[in-house]
Protein backbone atom coordinates (compact mmCIF):
# COMPACT_ATOMS: atom_id res chain seq x y z
CA UNK A 1 0.00 0.00 0.00
CA UNK A 2 1.50 3.24 -1.28
CA UNK A 3 0.62 6.55 -0.20
CA UNK A 4 0.35 8.82 -3.04
CA UNK A 5 -0.36 12.30 -1.18
CA UNK A 6 0.38 13.49 1.69
CA UNK A 7 -2.74 11.79 3.23
CA UNK A 8 -3.96 8.40 3.30
CA UNK A 9 -7.23 7.70 4.08
CA UNK A 10 -9.17 4.72 5.48
CA UNK A 11 -12.81 3.29 5.11
CA UNK A 12 -14.18 1.28 8.11
CA UNK A 13 -17.22 -0.05 7.66
CA UNK A 14 -18.36 -3.10 10.46
CA UNK A 15 -21.46 -5.22 11.43
CA UNK A 16 -23.18 -4.92 7.80
CA UNK A 17 -24.81 -8.35 8.87
CA UNK A 18 -25.74 -9.18 5.22
CA UNK A 19 -28.25 -12.31 5.49
CA UNK A 20 -30.29 -12.78 2.90
CA UNK A 21 -30.80 -13.93 -0.64
CA UNK A 22 -32.81 -11.99 -2.04
CA UNK A 23 -31.85 -9.32 0.05
CA UNK A 24 -34.23 -7.40 2.33
CA UNK A 25 -35.06 -3.16 1.94
CA UNK A 26 -32.33 -2.73 4.54
CA UNK A 27 -29.53 -4.45 2.88
CA UNK A 28 -30.37 -1.97 -0.19
CA UNK A 29 -30.05 0.85 2.58
CA UNK A 30 -26.69 -0.81 3.89
CA UNK A 31 -25.54 -0.69 -0.29
CA UNK A 32 -26.64 2.83 -0.48
CA UNK A 33 -24.70 4.02 2.37
CA UNK A 34 -21.42 2.59 1.02
CA UNK A 35 -22.07 4.05 -2.01
CA UNK A 36 -22.02 7.16 -0.45
CA UNK A 37 -19.38 6.56 2.05
CA UNK A 38 -16.93 5.92 -1.24
CA UNK A 39 -18.70 8.98 -3.29
CA UNK A 40 -17.78 11.48 -0.54
CA UNK A 41 -14.64 10.04 0.74
CA UNK A 42 -11.48 9.86 -1.54
CA UNK A 43 -10.35 6.32 0.91
CA UNK A 44 -7.17 4.37 0.20
CA UNK A 45 -8.60 1.60 1.95
CA UNK A 46 -11.53 0.04 2.93
CA UNK A 47 -11.28 -2.30 6.12
CA UNK A 48 -14.19 -4.46 7.24
CA UNK A 49 -14.28 -5.16 10.80
CA UNK A 50 -16.20 -8.53 10.89
CA UNK A 51 -20.18 -9.48 10.84
CA UNK A 52 -20.04 -9.16 7.58
CA UNK A 53 -22.55 -12.22 6.93
CA UNK A 54 -25.13 -13.32 9.59
CA UNK A 55 -24.75 -16.92 8.49
CA UNK A 56 -27.05 -18.26 11.21
CA UNK A 57 -29.76 -20.43 9.63
CA UNK A 58 -28.47 -19.93 6.02
CA UNK A 59 -28.23 -22.57 3.84
CA UNK A 60 -25.82 -20.92 1.34
CA UNK A 61 -24.17 -18.09 3.40
CA UNK A 62 -21.18 -18.38 0.68
CA UNK A 63 -23.27 -17.19 -1.84
CA UNK A 64 -24.41 -14.07 0.34
CA UNK A 65 -20.74 -13.84 1.01
CA UNK A 66 -19.53 -13.13 -2.38
CA UNK A 67 -22.01 -11.30 -3.53
CA UNK A 68 -20.60 -8.55 -0.61
CA UNK A 69 -17.62 -9.26 -1.81
CA UNK A 70 -18.34 -8.58 -5.49
CA UNK A 71 -20.37 -5.20 -4.39
CA UNK A 72 -16.91 -3.86 -2.65
CA UNK A 73 -14.38 -4.66 -5.13
CA UNK A 74 -16.37 -3.27 -7.43
CA UNK A 75 -14.88 0.32 -5.95
CA UNK A 76 -11.34 -0.88 -7.40
CA UNK A 77 -10.25 0.28 -3.58
CA UNK A 78 -8.13 -2.21 -1.65
CA UNK A 79 -9.89 -4.09 0.53
CA UNK A 80 -9.10 -5.94 3.94
CA UNK A 81 -11.09 -7.88 6.09
CA UNK A 82 -11.50 -9.85 9.16
CA UNK A 83 -14.57 -11.73 10.94
CA UNK A 84 -17.32 -11.00 13.69
CA UNK A 85 -19.01 -13.84 16.02
CA UNK A 86 -21.71 -14.13 13.00
CA UNK A 87 -20.30 -14.58 9.90
CA UNK A 88 -19.45 -18.64 10.82
CA UNK A 89 -21.79 -19.44 12.93
CA UNK A 90 -23.31 -22.28 10.27
CA UNK A 91 -22.70 -23.79 7.00
CA UNK A 92 -19.51 -22.42 6.52
CA UNK A 93 -16.14 -21.37 8.39
CA UNK A 94 -13.36 -18.74 8.28
CA UNK A 95 -11.33 -20.53 6.28
CA UNK A 96 -13.77 -20.76 3.44
CA UNK A 97 -14.27 -17.32 3.52
CA UNK A 98 -10.73 -16.64 3.18
CA UNK A 99 -11.03 -18.75 0.30
CA UNK A 100 -13.35 -16.97 -1.31
CA UNK A 101 -12.38 -13.56 -0.93
CA UNK A 102 -8.84 -14.77 -1.68
CA UNK A 103 -9.85 -16.13 -5.68
CA UNK A 104 -12.68 -13.53 -5.75
CA UNK A 105 -11.59 -10.00 -4.51
CA UNK A 106 -9.35 -8.44 -7.31
CA UNK A 107 -8.73 -5.61 -4.92
CA UNK A 108 -6.77 -6.91 -2.26
CA UNK A 109 -4.74 -5.11 0.41
CA UNK A 110 -1.26 -6.96 0.64
CA UNK A 111 -1.40 -9.02 3.36
CA UNK A 112 2.07 -9.35 5.47
CA UNK A 113 3.62 -11.67 8.67
CA UNK A 114 0.04 -13.43 8.35
CA UNK A 115 -0.30 -15.73 11.47
CA UNK A 116 -3.41 -18.62 12.05
CA UNK A 117 -4.56 -20.28 14.98
CA UNK A 118 -7.68 -22.14 15.07
CA UNK A 119 -8.74 -20.91 12.03
CA UNK A 120 -8.74 -17.13 13.05
CA UNK A 121 -6.13 -15.45 11.00
CA UNK A 122 -3.69 -12.05 12.16
CA UNK A 123 -2.11 -9.95 9.77
CA UNK A 124 -0.51 -6.76 9.02
CA UNK A 125 -0.61 -3.95 6.19
CA UNK A 126 2.27 -2.12 5.31
CA UNK A 127 1.61 1.57 4.61
CA UNK A 128 4.63 2.91 2.72
CA UNK A 129 5.95 6.04 0.88
CA UNK A 130 9.46 6.26 -1.06
CA UNK A 131 11.35 6.45 2.39
CA UNK A 132 9.84 2.99 3.38
CA UNK A 133 7.39 2.00 6.25
CA UNK A 134 4.77 5.26 7.45
CA UNK A 135 2.70 2.87 9.38
CA UNK A 136 1.18 -0.51 10.23
CA UNK A 137 -2.20 -1.55 10.05
CA UNK A 138 -2.91 -4.60 12.10
CA UNK A 139 -5.93 -6.90 11.12
CA UNK A 140 -6.65 -9.39 14.14
CA UNK A 141 -9.50 -11.99 14.38
CA UNK A 142 -10.46 -11.97 17.66
CA UNK A 143 -12.42 -15.03 16.93
CA UNK A 144 -16.58 -15.90 18.04
CA UNK A 145 -17.58 -17.47 21.27
CA UNK A 146 -15.63 -17.91 24.87
CA UNK A 147 -14.89 -21.69 24.88
CA UNK A 148 -14.57 -21.38 28.95
CA UNK A 149 -17.85 -20.25 29.28
CA UNK A 150 -16.86 -17.00 31.20
CA UNK A 151 -18.36 -14.65 29.71
CA UNK A 152 -20.07 -14.76 26.28
CA UNK A 153 -17.67 -13.30 23.66
CA UNK A 154 -14.31 -14.35 22.97
CA UNK A 155 -10.84 -13.30 24.13
CA UNK A 156 -7.81 -12.83 22.16
CA UNK A 157 -5.55 -16.22 21.94
CA UNK A 158 -2.27 -15.76 24.05
CA UNK A 159 -0.80 -16.63 20.70
CA UNK A 160 -2.54 -13.85 19.02
CA UNK A 161 -0.90 -11.19 21.47
CA UNK A 162 2.47 -12.83 21.64
CA UNK A 163 2.52 -12.76 17.80
CA UNK A 164 1.36 -9.22 18.12
CA UNK A 165 4.16 -8.15 20.66
CA UNK A 166 6.84 -9.42 18.37
CA UNK A 167 5.37 -8.35 15.50
CA UNK A 168 4.99 -4.71 16.37
CA UNK A 169 8.50 -4.55 18.41
CA UNK A 170 9.83 -5.75 14.88
CA UNK A 171 8.11 -2.42 12.85
CA UNK A 172 9.50 0.06 16.05
CA UNK A 173 11.33 2.80 14.64
CA UNK A 174 11.78 4.55 18.20
CA UNK A 175 10.34 8.00 17.27
CA UNK A 176 8.31 8.24 19.83
CA UNK A 177 5.62 8.51 17.04
CA UNK A 178 2.46 6.78 17.64
CA UNK A 179 1.82 5.88 14.05
CA UNK A 180 0.18 2.14 13.63
CA UNK A 181 -3.69 0.71 14.19
CA UNK A 182 -4.92 -2.18 14.96
CA UNK A 183 -8.26 -3.37 13.65
CA UNK A 184 -10.77 -6.13 15.33
CA UNK A 185 -13.96 -6.89 16.09
CA UNK A 186 -14.99 -7.81 19.28
CA UNK A 187 -13.56 -5.12 21.89
CA UNK A 188 -10.67 -5.51 24.57
CA UNK A 189 -11.90 -5.56 28.64
CA UNK A 190 -10.02 -1.95 28.65
CA UNK A 191 -13.15 -0.74 26.73
CA UNK A 192 -14.70 -0.44 29.78
CA UNK A 193 -12.82 1.38 31.96
CA UNK A 194 -12.14 3.46 28.47
CA UNK A 195 -16.28 4.17 28.86
CA UNK A 196 -14.89 6.95 31.02
CA UNK A 197 -12.60 9.01 28.73
CA UNK A 198 -14.92 9.00 25.92
CA UNK A 199 -13.72 11.86 23.76
CA UNK A 200 -16.21 12.06 20.99
CA UNK A 201 -19.34 9.41 19.98
CA UNK A 202 -21.83 7.59 23.00
CA UNK A 203 -21.95 4.65 24.56
CA UNK A 204 -25.47 3.25 24.56
CA UNK A 205 -26.09 0.16 24.12
CA UNK A 206 -28.82 -2.04 25.41
CA UNK A 207 -26.89 -5.01 26.57
CA UNK A 208 -24.38 -5.39 28.20
CA UNK A 209 -22.76 -1.91 28.12
CA UNK A 210 -19.43 -3.14 26.70
CA UNK A 211 -19.86 -6.84 25.02
CA UNK A 212 -16.19 -7.63 25.84
CA UNK A 213 -14.54 -10.90 26.55
CA UNK A 214 -14.35 -11.64 30.69
CA UNK A 215 -10.89 -12.87 30.65
CA UNK A 216 -7.95 -10.70 29.90
CA UNK A 217 -5.21 -11.87 27.93
CA UNK A 218 -3.11 -8.89 27.34
CA UNK A 219 -3.09 -7.46 24.19
CA UNK A 220 -3.84 -3.85 25.08
CA UNK A 221 -0.77 -3.94 27.35
CA UNK A 222 1.16 -4.97 24.71
CA UNK A 223 -0.34 -2.09 22.55
CA UNK A 224 0.43 0.28 25.41
CA UNK A 225 4.31 -1.18 25.93
CA UNK A 226 5.13 -1.23 22.54
CA UNK A 227 4.77 3.02 22.87
CA UNK A 228 3.81 3.02 18.56
CA UNK A 229 0.11 2.50 18.63
CA UNK A 230 -2.19 4.82 17.95
CA UNK A 231 -4.73 2.72 19.43
CA UNK A 232 -7.33 0.04 18.17
CA UNK A 233 -11.01 -0.05 16.34
CA UNK A 234 -13.52 -2.07 16.57
CA UNK A 235 -17.24 -2.65 15.76
CA UNK A 236 -19.43 -5.39 17.77
CA UNK A 237 -22.11 -3.23 19.84
CA UNK A 238 -24.00 -1.83 17.49
CA UNK A 239 -25.15 0.73 19.78
CA UNK A 240 -21.51 2.27 20.78
CA UNK A 241 -19.71 4.33 18.09
CA UNK A 242 -17.25 6.40 20.57
CA UNK A 243 -13.65 7.49 20.58
CA UNK A 244 -11.79 7.25 23.94
CA UNK A 245 -8.21 7.42 25.22
CA UNK A 246 -6.81 5.47 27.65
CA UNK A 247 -3.33 4.96 29.15
CA UNK A 248 -2.41 6.91 25.96
CA UNK A 249 -4.36 4.64 23.64
CA UNK A 250 -7.21 5.54 21.64
CA UNK A 251 -9.89 2.71 21.85
CA UNK A 252 -12.93 3.23 19.42
CA UNK A 253 -15.72 1.53 17.77
CA UNK A 254 -16.74 2.18 14.43
CA UNK A 255 -19.78 3.64 13.73
CA UNK A 256 -21.99 0.38 12.80
CA UNK A 257 -23.25 -0.02 9.23
CA UNK A 258 -25.77 -2.77 8.57
CA UNK A 259 -29.22 -1.37 8.57
CA UNK A 260 -30.13 -4.96 9.24
CA UNK A 261 -28.21 -5.13 12.59
CA UNK A 262 -30.12 -3.98 15.73
CA UNK A 263 -29.63 -0.85 17.28
CA UNK A 264 -31.65 2.70 17.25
CA UNK A 265 -27.74 4.42 17.05
CA UNK A 266 -27.71 5.89 13.52
CA UNK A 267 -25.57 3.50 10.85
CA UNK A 268 -23.08 4.86 9.17
CA UNK A 269 -19.29 4.33 8.77
CA UNK A 270 -15.58 5.53 10.29
CA UNK A 271 -12.89 7.40 8.81
CA UNK A 272 -9.31 7.36 9.62
CA UNK A 273 -6.85 9.71 8.11
CA UNK A 274 -3.09 9.60 8.75
CA UNK A 275 -0.97 12.85 7.23
CA UNK A 276 2.34 12.55 6.95
CA UNK A 277 4.18 15.70 7.86
CA UNK A 278 3.82 16.72 10.23
CA UNK A 279 2.87 13.03 11.05
CA UNK A 280 -0.93 12.56 12.41
CA UNK A 281 -4.02 10.04 12.74
CA UNK A 282 -7.28 11.04 13.34
CA UNK A 283 -10.58 9.55 13.50
CA UNK A 284 -14.34 10.51 12.56
CA UNK A 285 -17.78 8.61 12.23
CA UNK A 286 -20.11 10.17 10.10
CA UNK A 287 -23.86 8.91 10.33
CA UNK A 288 -26.06 8.01 6.82
CA UNK A 289 -27.72 11.26 7.86
CA UNK A 290 -24.78 12.90 6.73
CA UNK A 291 -24.87 11.97 3.59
Amino acid sequence: MKFSKDKFKILQLTDTHFGSLPEAEDDFKTYDLIDKAIKNEDVDLIVHTGDIIWSEGIDDPSAIFKKVMKKLDSYNIPIAITFGNHDSEDNITRSELREIFDSLVTNKAEKTDSFIIDDKEAYTIKLEDENGIVSIIYMIDSSDYDPLNLGIYAYNYPEQVDWFRKTSNKYKKNENIKRSIVFQHIPLVEYWMASDYIIDGVCHETNEMISSPKLNTGLFSAMVLNGEIWGMSVGHDHENNFDSIYQGIHLKYGNSTGFQAYGELAKGVSIFEIEKDPFKISSRNISHNEY
